[in-house]
C-alpha cells in the first residue's frame, strides 16, 4: 500500500495496512538519507496553495545587508517594512523568515498594514496546485495553510511582544486590526469553499501564546466557520496543535470537530498522554502526530521501544506518525548519526507494529 493510500484512509475512517510514517516535505533535505527513508515507507505531507496573492495597490522593494533582508510595503498610506535574518543556514526551513523585526513601529503604520490587508486579492491557481499534487503522487498528500484566525494571524504581522502589549494598550488600532483581517478571511475562505481538492487544510494552531479563554472568544468562532464552509470529503480540515501546555485546550478543541489535528507532540515534551489527547477528541479525528526527538539521544533501542509503545497506547488506527515540527533543521555533524538512527529507529517501529 503506498503512503498516499494510507493517509487518505486514516483520514476517511478506513483502516490502513499499517500506521502512516511522515514528514513535511521541506524538513528532509533531498539526498541518500532521505531515499532511505522513503524506502522504508516514509511518505511526504507536501506545503502548497490552490490559491495567489495579489495587490493592486501595494508594490514592494527589498534591500539586503550583512544583517538582513529588508522588505518594504509601499501603499498609499505610507511605507511598512519587516526585516528577516540572513545566513540562518540548517537553524531554519529555506521557505521560513525569521523576522528581526515587525510592521507595526508607530501608530502610523497601523494606516498602511490595513491598507494593504484590504488590499489583498485572492486568485485561483487550481491547475498548479493540482501538478505538484500529481507529481508528488503516491508519495504524499498536499498540505494547505490558511486562512488562520484573524487573534493569530495579527500575532504574525506585528511581532509577539508588540502584539501582547498592543490589544490592551492600544486597543482601538488592535481592533481595527482584527475587522481588516476578518474581512480579508471571509474572502479567503469563500475563494476556497469554491475549489475543489484533495488536501489536509490547516485553519490554526494551538500555541502557549494564547489562554483557553482567549481560545473560545476570538478563534472558535473562526473554526467553527472555516470547517462549515471548507470541509469535503477530498479536503480534511485541521488545526495545528504543537502547544507543550495542551491539556488545558483538550475541551475547547474537541468542541470544533476537526477532521484532523497534527504536529501534536507527545510526552516528555508536552503535557497531555496520546490516550487522553483520543479520549477527548474521540475515535473520529485523526491524529497526526510529532515524534519528540529529544528521544533520540537515548539511542536506537529506546527510541524503537518508545514509538511502538506509543502507538500501541491508542487502540485506535486513526493516526499517523512523523515529523512537523524540526525534522533535520539544525542537525549538524555532530548529532546527525542520532538523529539519522532515530528516524530509522521510528520507521523501523512502524513498520514492525501489526494493526
Amino acid at each position: 500500500m503506498s503512503f498516499r493510500k494510507r493517509i487518505l484512509d486514516v483520514l476517511n475512517g478506513r483502516k490502513p495496512d499499517k500506521i502512516p510514517f511522515f514528514s513535511f516535505e521541506e524538513l528532509i533535505p533531498c539526498g541518500f538519507f532521505e531515499r532511505e527513508l522513503r524506502n522504508m515507507g516514509m511518505g511526504f505531507v507536501l506545503l502548497s496553495s490552490p490559491l495567489q496573492l495579489f495587490s493592486s495597490n501595494v508594490s514592494f522593494t527589498t534591500q539586503s545587508s550583512a544583517k538582513g533582508t529588508r522588505t518594504t510595503y509601499h501603499t498609499p498610506k505610507g511605507d511598512i517594512y519587516f526585516t528577516f535574518y540572513n545566513n540562518t543556514k540548517r537553524i531554519a526551513s529555506p521557505g521560513w523568515e525569521v523576522k528581526s523585526d515587525f510592521f507595526i513601529k508607530n501608530n502610523k503604520d497601523y494606516e498602511a498594514l490595513i491598507f494593504m490587508i484590504q488590499d489583498t486579492l485572492f486568485e485561483a491557481d487550481i491547475e498548479e496546485f493540482t501538478e505538484r499534487d500529481y507529481e508528488l503522487g503516491e508519495d504524499g498528500i498536499s498540505h494547505v495553510v490558511g486562512p488562520m484566525p484573524p487573534y493569530t494571524e495579527a500575532q504574525l504581522l506585528i511581532g509577539l511582544e508588540k502584539w501582547c502589549f498592543e490589544q490592551y494598550d492600544n486597543t482601538g488600532k488592535f481592533n481595527e486590526l482584527l475587522h481588516a483581517l476578518q474581512k480579508r478571511t471571509e474572502k479567503h475562505i469563500e475563494c476556497l469553499s469554491n475549489l475543489n481538492c484533495t488536501c489536509l487544510q490547516h485553519l490554526g494552531d494551538i500555541s502557549d501564546n494564547i489562554s483557553p479563554e482567549n481560545y473560545i472568544e476570538y478563534e472558535v468562532p473562526h473554526y467553527k466557520k472555516a470547517f462549515a464552509a471548507l470541509r469535503s470529503g477530498e479536503r480534511k480540515v485541521g488545526i495545528h496543535i504543537h502547544a507543550k501546555f495542551l491539556a488545558r485546550h483538550k475541551d475547547w478543541l474537541a468542541s470544533v470537530k476537526p477532521d484532523y489535528v497534527e504536529s501534536y507532540t507527545p510526552p516528555p515534551y508536552s503535557d497531555i498522554s496520546l490516550p487522553e489527547l483520543r479520549k477527548a477528541l474521540g475515535e473520529k479525528v485523526s491524529i497526526l502526530i510529532n515524534f519528540p526527538e529529544v528521544i533520540f539521544y537515548q539511542g536506537y533501542e529506546k527510541t524503537k521501544k518508545y514509538t511502538r509503545e506509543l502507538l500501541e497506547s491508542d487502540s485506535s488506527f486513526n493516526k499517523a506518525i512523523g515529523f512537523s515540527e524540526m525534522g533535520l533543521m539544525g542537525v549538524n555533524s555532530k548529532n546527525r548519526k542520532i538523529f539519522e538512527e532515530g528516524f530509522a529507529a521510528v520507521a523501523q517501529a512502524v513498520n514492525d507494529l501489526n494493526l
